[in-house]
C-alpha cells in the first residue's frame, strides 16, 4: 500500500499497530500457511504465546473430498476452525455475518474474519478471483485495524503480510460487500499436544484414484488449473511440517513439491492456450503422495555435465551471430526483462530457484519471452525440470529447437 489512502481510506501501519500480542509471524511461517490458517496463526500467538501457530504443522495426509469438477484437499473455513480448536486451543464462541445494514459486533475484538478475497483491496486477488481469505480485525473510537499475515506470489502480484488502518464505517461497508464472517475465538486448552500428527497416510489405491481423476479429466485446462492449487497446498503443508519438526527429510520433500508446483503452473498456462502438457507430472505427483517423510530428501538429479561443456555454448570469438548466439541473447534478454538481472546473471549452473524474485510465474514469462524472440514453440514433452533448471539448460533447449529441421525437434504434444 502507498501512503495515499485507497478507496476505503486504508493506510499501512506497523504490524503492531493494534493490540495483537504475538506480533507478526516469522516469514518462514507465513510462507508455509494457507490463507485461512494465517488469521488463526495470528490469534493463536496472541492468546497462547508466540510460536503457538506451529502446532498446525502436523504430518500431511491425503484426505480428498468430493467436489465439482474434481476432488480436492482444499480445506474450508469450517475445517480450519475445527483444526484450530483441536491444535491451537481456539474455540468459536460467537459468529457474526456482516450484511448490508447489519453493522459490526461490539469492539474491540480481535475477530477472525473470513471474506471473499475478490472484494479485499489489500490482496492481489482483488477484482481477480473469488476465494475465501482470512485476516484479523480490531476496532474502536471510529477506526479499525486489519492484520493480514498471508505471503504468496500470484499472477496478479505478491501478497505480503501487513497491517492497515481505515475508518470504521468504511470497514463495515467493505466487509458487507465481501460477504464476511467475523468469529470471536476464545482461548481454551488445545486437544492435541505438541507432537499431534495427522492420521496415517492414505493407501496407494486411494492415491491412484485421486491422481487418476486429474490425469483422466477430459478438460485438460480445468484439470491443470485445479491441480495447480492441489500441489501448492502440498508445498505449504510439508513446509509447515518441516518447520514444526525441524526435519531435514520433510524440508527436502517440501522442496520436491515446490519444483513440481513450478511445472504444474507451466502446464496450466500452456493447456489454457490449447497447448500440450509437459510429461511426467502425474507420475511425480503420485510419487510425492506416496513418499514417506523419511525418504523426502531425495536429492535433485545432478547436471549431466558441468558449466561450459554442454552442446550449444557459443564458440569463443565467433564473429557473425549464429544460432547459438541468438539463443544465448534471447535467454539473457528474457532474464533481464523478467527478473531485472544484469547481463551474465545468473551464471550457467546456478539454479533459477536460487535467484531472488524467481517463481513459477516468472518461469512461464521467461519461456514465453524466449519463444517469441526466436520464433519457436517448445513442445510440451521437452519442458522438464532438467531443461528449465538454469540459464545454460534453457539456452540449450532453445538452440535445439532453433536449429532443428521442421518437425524434427522435441517431444510429442
Amino acid at each position: 500500500m502507498t501512503s495515499d489512502p485507497g478507496p476505503y481510506g486504508m493506510r499501512p501501519v506497523p504490524p503492531h499497530g493494534g493490540t495483537l500480542r504475538g506480533g507478526p509471524l516469522p516469514e518462514a511461517s507465513a510462507a508455509a500457511l494457507d490463507c485461512l490458517q494465517t488469521g488463526l496463526a495470528l490469534l493463536a500467538d496472541h492468546h497462547h504465546g508466540r510460536g503457538t501457530h506451529l502446532r498446525l504443522g502436523v504430518r500431511p495426509a491425503l484426505r480428498p473430498r468430493p467436489a465439482a469438477p474434481l476432488p480436492t484437499v482444499e480445506a474450508s473455513a469450517a475445517d480450519r476452525l475445527a483444526e484450530a480448536r483441536r491444535l491451537l486451543g481456539l474455540r468459536v464462541s460467537r459468529l457474526h455475518r456482516v450484511r448490508p445494514g447489519s453493522g459490526l459486533p461490539p469492539g474491540p475484538g480481535p475477530y477472525y474474519a473470513v471474506a471473499d478475497a475478490y472484494h479485499l483491496p489489500w490482496v492481489p486477488y482483488h477484482g481477480q478471483r473469488h476465494m475465501e481469505h482470512s485476516f484479523v480485525v480490531e476496532y474502536g473510537a471510529g477506526r479499525a485495524v486489519v492484520h493480514d499475515a498471508y505471503l504468496n506470489d500470484t499472477p496478479w502480484g505478491g501478497a505480503r503480510p501487513g497491517a492497515w488502518t481505515l475508518p470504521l464505517p468504511r470497514l463495515a461497508a467493505l466487509l458487507a460487500g465481501a460477504d464476511a464472517a467475523l468469529y470471536t475465538l476464545e482461548p481454551v486448552p488445545p486437544e492435541a499436544g505438541p507432537t499431534g500428527t495427522a492420521e496415517e497416510p492414505t493407501g496407494p489405491a486411494a492415491v491412484l484414484r485421486y491422481v487418476g481423476a486429474y490425469r483422466d479429466h477430459p478438460d485438460r485446462a480445468a484439470a491443470h488449473d485445479r491441480l495447480n492449487l492441489e500441489v501448492w497446498l502440498g508445498v505449504r503443508a510439508w513446509r509447515l511440517y518441516a518447520l514444526r519438526t525441524g526435519s531435514a527429510e520433510a524440508a527436502g520433500l517440501a522442496e520436491r513439491w515446490r519444483r513440481l508446483s513450478e511445472r504444474v503452473y507451466l502446464a496450466a498456462r500452456r493447456t489454457a492456450r490449447g497447448k500440450g502438457e509437459p510429461p511426467g507430472l502425474f507420475e511425480e505427483f503420485t510419487a510425492l503422495l506416496l513418499t514417506d517423510p523419511a525418504a523426502g530428501a531425495a536429492p535433485a538429479r545432478p547436471a549431466q555435465d558441468g558449466p561450459g561443456t554442454r552442446e550449444g555454448r557459443p564458440p569463443a570469438g565467433q564473429g557473425a551471430e549464429g544460432p547459438a548466439e541468438r539463443a544465448e541473447r534471447a535467454v539473457r534478454e528474457a532474464l533481464a526483462a523478467v527478473l531485472r538481472l544484469p547481463p551474465g546473471e545468473p551464471a550457467d549452473g546456478r539454479p533459477f530457484s536460487s535467484v531472488p524474485g524467481f517463481n513459477s510465474f516468472r518461469m512461464v514469462d521467461i519461456l514465453e519471452h524466449v519463444e517469441s524472440a526466436l520464433g519457436i514453440e517448445v513442445p510440451a514433452g521437452d519442458l522438464t525440470a532438467d531443461t528449465l533448471r538454469d540459464a545454460g539448460t534453457l539456452r540449450d533447449l532453445a538452440l535445439r529447437h532453433l536449429t532443428a529441421p521442421a518437425g524434427a525437434a522435441g517431444g510429442g504434444r
